[in-house]
């Protein structure tokens, strides 16, 4: 069922409240749900009026286009979620244009209750890896936690230097039937989604500019200066200016953009497991000129795949040796190794008693009811109602996932409850909520869907900040009851409104002690990893630019002289094509039939599988930029998301294979001067430059190799030399200086010019060694340095004059050597700069006692 949204004032709000009610009649209730987060019964809510308003303006067709523009938005930031696909890419984020708004003093009181648990939380953490009073005194039975996999021994005792051992926790909330808060949730081992929160904030600020513009409302910004403070305060004592990383589980994680985005904001840098490594107890950051010191890691990998040496055997995503590095207070990490029992829905049944127990006080927020089954009564209860309840596993993993009763066949009910019987201390059940709601815009106009609002919180000093409203994600559809990113969520923007006293936000960062340099810093080194890719991101770019323009150059002469064969126009087109194919080392297949020339051409840029295509090219072009972009301007992802919209785009046989290019080209040259005038020119930025110096400068050998060296008559060898100047983009500097006289007389003559040995041309050969020289210096590369310089030396001693005679076995054996010692340059640098450590491998061994022990 959906409401149409009426063009005519106050149609869209009231198609949505009669929505609600015919909801409600079909589900037996007396009135339209009070708790939609923009109507109540008694009209819209004053916190809620310019959103009303704007709704009414804009109606239908006004809302679709916001909604279209956000999916641009979103796409253009390059936002994702969910883990890649079998072609590397992973699922678009998907986000509502409709904010949710809190009104000031609702987000004070939701703000105190969510205080109040963190802190409860904080103390149930202590005492669990302490001295687990709450286990000795039944106030929470141990099989509880003792059960969980969640609670890690080997973190027994184990404290961060600070008062406070939760420092970052985030609370899942939906409204009750009463209309308000309750938590249906605690995220305590690597809460995700503030970077998908700021990202929210971002591209709903440019799809609602009017809206937001006129509404005064809390920012985000500083509760992650807030998180920077707090990570540096907890390093061990003896860090005097404190070095921290965000620990990833790589790109291939469904939250990595939130990973990479929130490393952006903080301003660490972004590790995996590969970056780092254990020297005398410690953990240090691989990098590519020495090992550098790590003293707080940031925790996005699930604790039991932390420490393969340690806790998980197989995981290839920790460091072997950190829980160790931990006991020794070496490390801190964050949150606490074994902090993920605190997401244990059979503690949230005992959370009140705790409350009572610990705190002398009732919990601020309510919880939804709830029953254990490890309790006999509480169990008969549950299998009584089975099919009316929520039933949540103590622990969550793919096969372990929330159910639905009311959603189960009767067969599925009977496995249930054999399930539960076998292991009733594993299971909890949950009375459902009613359904809190938000409008969703749909080409149908709104629809309520359910929401979750996920709220992010950070220790500091003796208390705990907030990031205004969170995250809000609200179901795929209008039956949906599973509100989470596997089930197709949408995302929303969450505005919590300023209060009129409210005090500027505190922008200064305060440390108890001086904060490290933030990454990339000109003498900060990079992961072998990270300098890898940034190198192939520069090689990339390069290969798909240079291809392109090659490709231009081939399609034009086919389209002039495809259907002329025994011309001179025709002779020049076979040794362009001849010249693609050397240079992209892709088969020609049937490229010397007319139909099957245009095809091979196509194939060439948008061939997403085949090495030397320009498709493939932009794709690992994209791939390793996802890999590395917290070191990345955000400039960047509008430019690669139009690439990919470019070659994506639908392709017919009389489509313009021209206009194509020049897209192609166009975007690729965007990316080039976001490099060259965004980038601070520290080692990030010599890496990238220098995979791109040196694959122009292979291209550019191996272009002349294929075009210039061959013996051809004087009439076609000017043909072919003017299209290599055209592809090498020095065509105009050739006919100026001809025309003026300044150049040499023979075309080939200047070609080789141009594109070997012209110092101010940016397409030439030496250019781009003298340029790499630098780069080198910058990653502090002496050997590679002298390797270029010699390399350099004897191109300049070169006799172009002679090179460009008739006889060209000289030009032919320069091009091979050139090539040669260029692709070993780039193979020395390789080497040299980019060792991976080895597979870990841990060897699991049983001590048995010998028979005459």
């Amino acid at each position: 069922m959906s409401a149409q949204v009426d063009e005519q004032p106050g149609g869209a709000l009231e198609a949505y409240r009669a929505l609600l009610a015919s909801r409600a009649v079909q589900r037996g209730e007396p009135s339209a749900p009070a708790v939609d987060e923009l109507i109540g019964n008694g009209g819209v809510r004053p916190d809620h009026e310019l959103l009303a308003h704007t709704v009414t303006a804009m109606g239908t067709t006004g809302l679709l286009t916001r909604a279209a523009r956000a999916r641009r938005f979103v796409q253009s930031d390059g936002v994702t979620y969910g883990s890649t696909d079998d072609g590397g890419q992973a699922r678009n984020w998907h986000l509502d244009p409709l904010p949710v708004v809190l009104g000031a003093q609702e987000w004070a009181g939701l703000e105190a209750g969510l205080a109040q648990r963190a802190h409860l939380l904080d103390l149930v953490l202590a005492d669990l890896y302490g001295e687990r009073t709450l286990l000795h005194r039944r106030v929470v039975p141990a099989e509880v936690v003792l059960g969980h996999p969640g609670f890690v021994r080997q973190a027994d005792r184990v404290r961060l230097p600070s008062p406070h051992q939760l420092l970052m926790s985030a609370t899942d909330l939906a409204r009750g039937s009463d209309g308000a808060w309750q938590v249906i949730a605690d995220r305590t081992q690597a809460p995700s989604g503030a970077g998908y929160a700021m990202a929210n904030r971002r591209i709903i600020t440019r799809t609602m500019p009017a809206l937001h513009r006129g509404t005064d409302l809390a920012r985000l910004r500083s509760f992650f200066h807030t998180m920077r403070v707090a990570l540096h305060d907890v390093a061990p004592e003896t860090s005097e200016a404190p070095r921290v990383v965000v620990l990833s589980p790589g790109a291939g994680s469904e939250t990595a953009f939130d990973q990479a985005f929130m490393a952006t904001l903080l301003g660490f840098p972004l590790v995996e497991a590969d970056d780092l490594t254990m020297r005398d107890g410690r953990v240090w950051v691989r990098t590519t000129g020495r090992l550098e010191p790590v003293d707080v890691i940031l925790r996005r990998v699930d604790a039991l795949w932390s420490d393969p040496l340690d806790l998980r055997a197989d995981s290839q995503l920790g460091v072997p040796g950190l829980v160790e590095a931990t006991r020794r207070a070496t490390v801190a990490v964050v949150n606490p190794l074994g902090a993920g029992v605190l997401e244990n829905p059979g503690l949230q049944h005992f959370l009140g008693a705790v409350a009572r127990e610990v705190l002398g006080e009732d919990l601020a927020l309510g919880m939804p009811l709830s029953w254990w089954c490890g309790d006999d009564r509480q169990r008969s209860h549950v299998l009584a109602h089975l099919d009316g309840l929520v039933l949540k596993p103590l622990w969550r993993d793919v096969d372990n996932e929330s159910e639905f009763g009311w959603a189960l066949s009767r067969a599925e009910l009977d496995q249930l409850r054999a399930r539960i019987e076998a292991q009733p201390w594993a299971w909890c059940a949950q009375e459902p909520l009613p359904d809190s709601s938000a409008p969703v815009v749909t080409r149908d106009g709104l629809e309520p869907r359910r929401l979750v609002l996920r709220t992010f919180a950070v220790a500091e000093g003796g208390d705990y900040r907030f990031l205004p409203g969170g995250l809000a994600r609200v179901a795929a559809s209008m039956d949906e009851y599973r509100v989470t990113g596997s089930a197709g969520a949408l995302a929303k923007d969450v505005w919590v409104l300023s209060a009129p006293d409210a005090a500027a936000p505190p922008w200064v960062e305060r440390s108890s002690r001086p904060a490290a340099v933030a990454e990339p810093a000109p003498t900060a080194g990079l992961a072998p990893r990270v300098a890898e890719d940034l190198f192939w991101i520069g090689r990339y770019a390069e290969r798909a630019e240079g291809t392109a323009r090659l490709l231009k150059v081939a399609d034009d002469l086919t389209e002039d002289f495809g259907n002329r064969p025994g011309s001179l126009g025709a002779a020049a087109m076979t040794a362009v094509l001849d010249a693609v194919g050397a240079v992209t080392t892709v088969p020609a297949g049937d490229a010397r039939e007319p139909g099957g020339r245009v095809r091979h051409l196509r194939t060439l840029v948008t061939d997403r599988r085949t090495p030397g295509t320009i498709a493939y090219a932009v794709d690992r072009l994209v791939q390793g930029s996802q890999q590395v972009r917290d070191q990345l301007s955000l400039d960047t992802w509008p430019i690669l998301s139009r690439l990919e919209e470019t070659l994506a785009a639908e392709q017919t046989e009389e489509s313009q294979l021209q206009s194509l290019l020049e897209q192609l080209i166009e975007s690729l040259l965007a990316l080039a001067g976001v490099m060259a005038q965004s980038m601070v020119r520290d080692r990030t930025w010599a890496y990238i430059d220098a995979g791109s110096r040196l694959e122009r400068a292979q291209l550019t050998v191996a272009l002349l190799a294929a075009t210039l060296a061959p013996g051809r008559s004087p009439v076609l060898k000017g043909q072919v030399t003017e299209a290599i100047l055209v592809a090498g983009e020095s065509i105009i500097t050739h006919r100026r200086r001809s025309a003026a006289g300044l150049g040499p007389a023979s075309p080939v003559h200047s070609a080789l010019d141009l594109l070997l040995l012209d110092v101010d041309n940016p397409r030439s050969v030496i250019y781009q060694l003298d340029r790499l020289d630098p780069d080198l210096e910058l990653i502090g590369d002496g050997e590679r340095r002298t390797q270029v310089a010699e390399i350099a030396q004897r191109l300049r001693a070169a006799d172009v004059h002679r090179l460009a005679g008739h006889d060209r076995t000289a030009l032919d054996q320069l091009l091979v050597r050139l090539g040669a010692e260029l692709r070993d340059l780039a193979d020395a640098v390789e080497r040299h700069h980019f060792v991976r450590k080895a597979p870990q491998r841990t060897h699991v061994t049983e001590w048995t006692l010998g028979r005459d022990a």
